[in-house]
């Protein structure tokens, strides 16, 4: 276990299980996976002190996950797992087969409350949407697609719109794609500034828009050839939060995190997690798309 107190960085969320289709295979793939692993992940290879709250069953395997990060579990009687269920046009549907606990501020190390910078990913409703207030002198930034997500007696998933009723002021990032975000809806999405600093908007390959007041920024994407998009988005939001911290504006964070992303796809799962160098060597030589 890393040999510290108070981490660099602190993840919040919980542990899942992804089950996509895969041919031959009639059960499915099952792959490790949630918000808070892979921007954990991205933070350690930054070179940050990283640690993860996150509620899981007692049988995940965090030590294979999450290497050399300090985890601390909020035991639940299951895991967290979706399962995405194609049809025969390909439309997808995502279903939640379990959710694990939910996380309470006296779930976390009173140590870690110091953390100075923070990244909460909630997935199921896990983390509350007014958590920033736990962190008095952090850096906060969140995932927000967790606080839309709803699901019905089956499990079937679908995604609201606008910000949650108990979301709360002070965050310093709040990070979604254009699923979770409706910029052609002005009224939303200066409801969601009044809760940010940053509103950090992801669009694949069109890169993302950077809000913060007024008109937003575009930041190209850089060219990448994807193999697997899974993290990608907890990858830019980590990555553009830890850039944010260390001091740099809101664009020059979002083009850091755009590299980071474009390389994230381009491997498989938890794998996908790009070094600092890797992410500096994209900037320099990496083709922004147009």
């Amino acid at each position: 276990m890393p040999a510290f107190i108070t981490p660099d960085f602190l993840a919040i969320g919980v542990l899942t299980y992804d089950v996509t289709p895969e041919p031959g295979n009639p059960h499915g793939r099952v792959r490790p996976g949630g918000a808070a692993t892979f921007s954990a992940l991205c933070a350690q290879a930054l070179g940050l002190n990283v640690a993860v709250v996150a509620s899981a069953a007692a049988d995940y395997p965090v030590d294979s996950v999450l290497p050399g990060i300090e985890v601390s579990i909020v035991e639940s009687g299951f895991t967290t797992f979706f399962q995405n269920v194609y049809s025969r046009d390909g439309e997808r549907t995502q279903v939640l087969g379990a959710r694990s606990s939910s996380i309470n501020r006296s779930d976390i190390p009173a140590e870690w409350l110091d953390a100075p910078i923070v990244f909460l990913g909630p997935l199921v409703q896990e983390v509350p949407p007014d958590a920033v207030s736990w962190f008095t002198n952090a850096v906060v930034g969140a995932a927000v697609q967790g606080w839309l997500r709803r699901w019905d007696d089956y499990g079937r998933v679908t995604e609201e719109s606008g910000p949650h009723p108990d979301l709360a002021n002070g965050y310093r990032l709040l990070a979604g794609s254009t699923t979770e975000f409706h910029e052609s809806d002005p009224g939303e999405m200066t409801g969601w500034m009044g809760y940010t600093d940053i509103l950090g908007v992801t669009d694949g390959s069109n890169g993302s828009r950077i809000y913060t007041g007024g008109d937003p920024a575009h930041v190209p994407a850089y060219a990448a050839k994807e193999l697997d998009p899974t993290g990608a988005g907890d990858i830019w939001g980590a990555s553009c939060l830890v850039r944010l911290a260390e001091g740099a504006d809101p664009v020059e964070a979002a083009r850091f995190a755009n590299a980071a992303a474009s390389l994230s796809v381009e491997r498989e799962g938890l794998s996908g997690v790009p070094t600092r160098s890797e992410i500096e060597a994209r900037l320099i030589r990496g083709t922004p798309n147009s």
